[in-house]
């Protein structure tokens, strides 16, 4: 494995073991848990637990799988180059333009949430003009050295993960000690009352899954960080074995507590149910403070995905897919000109929030569903072609559990969210919106060949 990128005075600046824990649960606990799962009890009941859980088992077999094959990588490269690697440089090209794409709209919809939650206080602010501030935060601290980068993730994670733990303590109090407003109505009983499981039948379950899904989204950030993490072989086996469980818990627990304590018909797509199950507690000032955890989750988010378009781009202009000029390095080793492009979308989200306030956020998200499964089944793809390989038979670290079977279980399953999202979901103007983008990449990768191939012969 390659060393870690950037060393100054002979001491590395690498990412560490708790910045890469961090960064993934930064990129995966956002506002998915703390808005989003409101819509997801009201559609599935408690089964939207299982929900979690099941998911959660998917998306560990492919960090798993994108760990390995990031760790076989002796050039330390991202996820496009390796999949480029086993599956050529047309899936390269395709993987790694549409991965960027997809942490775009990431990047636009979470600091489109994060300009929502702050005119909670100060409702007279434009929503741009929130956005914009934001933006420059991000920009101040992305273009440093990526150990500056790491430790603002790591606070804003911290944050996050504070907020999760103090619901889930103060729920079993409530719960256990009957105290509060609200107490004497909580218990775990109400995860099995009748008509509260399957509310709406395996058709709600049915529904609730992309979203379950998706909520795990961030979590392959991991294998981004081989080439700029200090001893990457021991460290990220351990960040996939352990953030994937971790996820879970604060998922599966603080919806629990929730579900225990705020009575299935209250929670909706249009709540935080956080901030309901504070109001149940008799906490309402409690509650207040989630908008402002729910404002930094959203630009943690946003700087982890600043942090993946930026490498993306590097590696892609690295493999002569993108403009060379995008290479380049600052002093403190950041690809500054690739992070700089990537920012120049964030500032378009800026100018979006201008034009569709109220809209932006639904359509953002809606482009990522089918790429994301796209760029998810390229590695898993990757990943078989990898173990047939010769180096695949030398494998020593990180080896993906129940290989080549939970390959082929997992590209099922994400298959099959895929139709369920299309067929249950109606997304088609998503899905042909993302086929067409696909369509133009291969189009553009043929005349790129084509230019080389001219070029290798003059």
């Amino acid at each position: 494995m390659a060393p870690p990128l950037f060393v100054s005075g002979g001491r590395f600046l690498g990412l560490k073991q708790r910045h890469i824990l961090f960064m993934a649960l930064g990129g995966s606990v956002g506002a998915g848990l703390f808005l989003g799962s409101g819509g997801a009890i009201q559609q599935a009941g408690t089964s939207v637990l299982l929900a979690y859980v099941l998911c959660g088992i998917v998306v560990f077999l492919i960090g798993r799988a994108a760990a390995e094959l990031a760790l076989s990588d002796r050039e330390g490269r991202t996820l496009n180059a390796f999949v480029g690697r086993y599956l050529g440089a047309r899936m390269e090209f395709l993987v790694g333009w549409s991965y960027w794409l997809i942490w775009t709209l990431v990047c636009i919809s979470e600091i489109t949430a994060a300009g929502i939650f702050v005119r909670h206080w100060m409702p007279d602010v434009p929503q741009w003009a929130v956005a914009a501030v934001l933006g420059g935060v991000l920009l101040a601290v992305g273009s440093r050295a990526v150990a500056t980068f790491g430790e603002m993730e790591f606070w804003l994670a911290i944050i996050k993960i504070w907020a999760i733990l103090a619901l889930i303590g103060c729920g079993l109090v409530t719960i256990l000690g009957h105290v509060g407003p609200g107490g004497a109505h909580a218990s775990f009983g109400h995860l099995w009352d009748a008509g509260v499981m399957l509310p709406h039948g395996m058709a709600g379950f049915a529904a609730i899954l992309p979203m379950a899904l998706f909520a795990f989204g961030g979590t392959e950030i991991i294998a981004l960080t081989a080439a700029e993490t200090d001893d990457a072989v021991r460290v990220l086996p351990r960040v996939i074995n352990g953030i994937v469980g971790r996820i879970i818990v604060f998922y599966v627990g603080s919806l629990a507590v929730i579900m225990a304590i705020v009575p299935w018909g209250e929670a909706d797509a249009t709540h935080s149910p956080f901030v309901l199950a504070f109001q149940h507690m008799g906490l309402p000032m409690a509650g207040e403070a989630i908008n402002g955890v729910m404002a930094l989750a959203a630009l943690s988010s946003c700087n982890a995905g600043l942090y993946a378009t930026s490498r993306t781009l590097a590696s892609l202009s690295e493999s002569g897919m993108a403009s060379a000029r995008l290479r380049e390095r600052s002093a403190s080793g950041v690809p500054a000109m690739a992070f700089a492009a990537s920012f120049a979308t964030v500032l378009a989200g800026v100018v979006l929030n201008y034009f569709l306030p109220d809209r932006l956020f639904g359509y953002a998200i809606q482009g990522v569903a089918f790429l994301l499964i796209f760029v998810w089944a390229s590695i898993m793809v990757a990943h078989l072609a990898y173990r047939r390989s010769a180096d695949g038979a030398r494998r020593v670290v990180a080896a993906l559990p129940g290989a080549p079977v939970s390959n082929w279980l997992a590209i099922a399953f994400l298959l099959a969210i895929g139709l369920d999202i299309v067929w249950a979901g109606r997304l088609y103007v998503p899905f042909l919106l993302d086929a067409a983008w696909l369509t133009v990449l291969v189009l553009l990768h043929g005349r790129l060949s084509a230019r080389q191939a001219g070029a290798s012969v003059v």
